[in-house]
């Protein structure tokens, strides 16, 4: 078994390695020959990052951090927010009726219900998203995406315990123009963006819209209504202004949208229903999300320092409805079988207001130099939210309901300073102070009398935070070309209220989680910048992890209940293979597991205490091993026209999905590749996304002893035509 098992993974490695190639149309001893005859023609190029709040060079920063820039983003490529993990080693993205990342085995994986925060923060133009609905389905109108791995809390507004993913819009341009995009897939696939440039007065101003419309199929067969390929439909937009106050004062303003609508029933089913990409749903079922905001930036360059004000405000909301049962059918009373339904409605909004110094000194410090950045954050939230579970039968304003409203105020201080020891040495230390306070109004109900979340009762809570969170590290240029760095950090994720209740009666509340890393890494170019290579070694230790454990047969609270060890390696390699050719790979090696995750509850179906122990199993959503391997083409034709190719290849061995483990996610293999053709102010591609048509889960649950899982898009083929005038 293992033997096939090998063979099929060598199988799968080869095609797609030769898919790849075949889509760069070119090979090995091509590179060579033109690096020999012009060794100094092509290098890899540099790209900007903020991923430490301060612009640097990717292959200089000593953090480790994956990026993907505006050309490998759109349609047929790295498109919505979910493959931004497919080529970062050792990350995770899953969709739980809400959006989330896993980081070195860090996230929120392990908590469900209402009012969960990201253990990964996601950031959009350094604005905090506080909610894993909050993120917005596709990546439109990026300049770049960032995900930075490990703990950061001395850098960002917000602190965030696994890593941040940063979300960086494109600025307004300083010519008139009009962009318009078309896309046509398979099964129904339709995509139409439109974006304008458009300067203001003299020129000291710049505005720039976008509005996208995307209709996307879920792929999946309901057997119960014989419907296929049920819709979700996207519509977004953003406008923004920039602009100069002065000779030392700049403005952004930025407005923002999205509204969702997906018809897809729910997808949820068996998964020998589920891995078919079918279904079999009665109960009608839909999800509304309303999402956006609007951000005033102001930044002011002071003779000594420079000063950065940025203020915003966002909303999120969210209505749910699915099938509760994940099956079709009338009430059987012989087995007890009932049609059920199951929902969610929610509405967040938060306001920031994060204020930050910093010198005008970057990463290039000579000897006895020194940079720092200081900054205040405040946040405050405020949440509303309720889960209902009845039968069909009965009217949704009479359902069984477990209800949560909740506000929350965030203070923090944070700040590092770095010192250049000598022409090799650079040292910095850092550290953020958090107080947050928590209150909550619990309420289980149910107008029909069923009383499914139990007898009706009410309560309110209440939390006060402090944290402290230090972070260490150096930088050692060992050459021109390579350095080595490390660092010490802290991580804190916040700790809240839950809408359950404690044995006692009791509203449920839990502590916040926190963590330490150690973390040694190498970034180093070689072939006259061709290649550049980096290596990262990382051992976290997280402590206090908020999970979902029972009390009861069917009653669950949120707790403190776990702690884990996650450690590991990771490897990125990005080469410059001749002027048209350009080569990346990363694997990532993780061990994440829980050190001690043990509780006991007394069944009342049994009649004895039952003890759970998920110790020593391996962290949800941690893959020993992922890996990625990506081409890009390009080839100057005649009459001024350019071809182009892409490809990438995206490996994760096997997962689980939740801490019991019982169901183990095969490993995946998915390749999405690109062809097409561009003039000066056109372009036209083919594309394939899952060419390989894997076939794998998005989302799992154990029900009552029954899997349950929601399979993730089969292959989807189609054309995108754009042009600008």
């Amino acid at each position: 078994m293992a033997r096939k098992t090998l063979s099929g993974i060598a199988l799968k490695l080869t095609l797609s390695a030769a898919l790849l190639t075949s889509v760069s149309g070119l090979s090995a001893p091509a590179w060579a020959q033109d690096a020999d005859a012009n060794p100094d023609f092509f290098d890899l190029g540099q790209v900007v990052i903020t991923a430490r709040r301060t612009e640097e060079q990717l292959n200089e920063a000593p953090v480790a951090v994956t990026v993907v820039t505006d050309e490998n983003l759109g349609s047929g490529r790295v498109d919505q927010v979910l493959d931004i993990a497919k080529t970062a080693p050792n990350v995770m993205a899953f969709d739980a009726n809400g959006l989330g990342f896993v980081v070195r085995g860090v996230g929120s994986q392990a908590m469900q219900g209402l009012n969960s925060e990201t253990g990964v923060g996601l950031f959009l133009d350094e604005v905090y998203m506080g909610r894993p609905d909050a993120a917005p389905v596709y990546l439109d109108d990026l300049e770049r995406t960032e995900v930075v791995r490990g703990s950061q809390s001395t850098l960002y507004g917000r602190n965030t315990i696994g890593g941040a993913v940063n979300l960086v819009t494109r600025e307004p341009g300083d010519v008139s123009a009009v962009e318009t995009e078309l896309s046509y897939g398979s099964n129904g696939y339709a995509r139409a963006r439109l974006a304008f440039d458009q300067p203001m007065g003299d020129g000291n101003w710049l505005t720039r819209g976008y509005l996208s419309y995307t209709k996307a199929p879920d792929g999946i067969t309901n057997l119960a209504t014989n419907q296929t390929d049920l819709p979700l439909t996207a519509i977004s937009g953003r406008f923004t202004v920039v602009g100069d106050i002065g000779d030392a004062t700049s403005l952004k303003f930025t407005i923002d949208s999205e509204k969702v609508d997906d018809d897809s029933m729910g997808r949820w089913a068996p998964l020998d229903l589920a891995l078919n990409h079918q279904s079999n749903l009665d109960h009608s079922a839909y999800k509304r999300d309303r999402r956006g905001g609007a951000m005033l930036r102001i930044d002011h360059d002071f003779d000594a320092f420079y000063f950065s004000s940025i203020t915003a405000y966002r909303k999120f909301s969210q209505d749910l409805v699915m099938d509760g049962d994940f099956s079709a059918g009338p009430y059987d009373p012989s087995v007890g079988f009932y049609a059920l339904q199951q929902g969610r409605e929610q509405e967040q909004w938060q306001f920031t207001q994060e204020f930050r110094l910093g010198s005008h000194a970057g990463s290039d410090l000579a000897p006895g130099e020194i940079s720092w950045n200081a900054g205040l954050f405040y946040m405050y939230e405020d949440f509303d939210g309720l889960e209902f579970y009845e039968l069909a039968s009965v009217p949704r304003d009479m359902t069984s309901r477990d209800g949560l409203k909740a506000t929350a105020q965030t203070y923090a201080a944070f700040g590092n300073i770095s010192y250049q020891v000598s022409d090799a040495l650079s040292v910095h230390a850092g550290a953020r102070v958090t107080r947050e306070t928590k209150s909550g109004d619990v309420e289980i109900s149910s107008p029909a009398g069923t009383f499914v979340y139990g007898p009706a009762q009410s309560g309110s809570a209440s939390t006060e935070t402090t944290n402290f969170s230090p972070e260490a590290g150096f930088g050692y240029q060992l050459n021109d070309n390579t350095l080595v760095y490390g660092r010490f950090a802290t991580g804190f994720k916040s700790g809240g209220i839950a809408q359950f209740f404690n044995a006692d009666g009791s509203v449920n509340t839990y502590r916040p989680e926190t963590s330490r890393t150690f973390e040694l890494g190498l970034k180093t170019s070689l072939m006259d910048d061709r290649v550049s290579l980096g290596v990262n070694l990382f051992n976290t230790e997280w402590k206090d992890m908020q999970s979902n454990v029972f009390i009861s047969d069917i009653q669950r609270v949120t707790a403190n209940a776990s702690s884990a060890t996650s450690r590991g390696l990771e490897l990125s390699l990005d080469a410059a293979l001749s002027d048209e050719l350009t080569f990346g790979a990363t694997y990532g090696y993780l061990d994440a597991r829980f050190d001690s995750f043990q509780y006991s509850f007394y069944s009342a179906t049994t009649g004895s205490t039952q003890t759970v122990d998920y110790s020593g199993n391996a962290i949800p959503l941690s893959p020993k091993h992922s890996a990625s391997l990506s081409l890009g083409w390009e080839r100057e034709l005649k009459n001024g026209l350019e071809a182009f190719a892409n490809g990438t290849y995206s490996y994760r061995s096997e997962y689980t999905f939740d801490p019991v483990g019982a169901y183990k996610q095969a490993p995946t293999h998915l390749v999405d590749v690109a062809v097409g053709v561009r003039g000066g102010d056109w372009e036209a591609s083919l594309w394939a996304k899952n060419l390989l048509d894997e076939k794998y889960l998005s989302n799992y649950f154990l029900m009552s002893g029954a899997h349950v899982g929601i399979a993730s898009p089969g292959r989807t083929v189609g054309m995108t035509v754009s042009k600008t005038w």
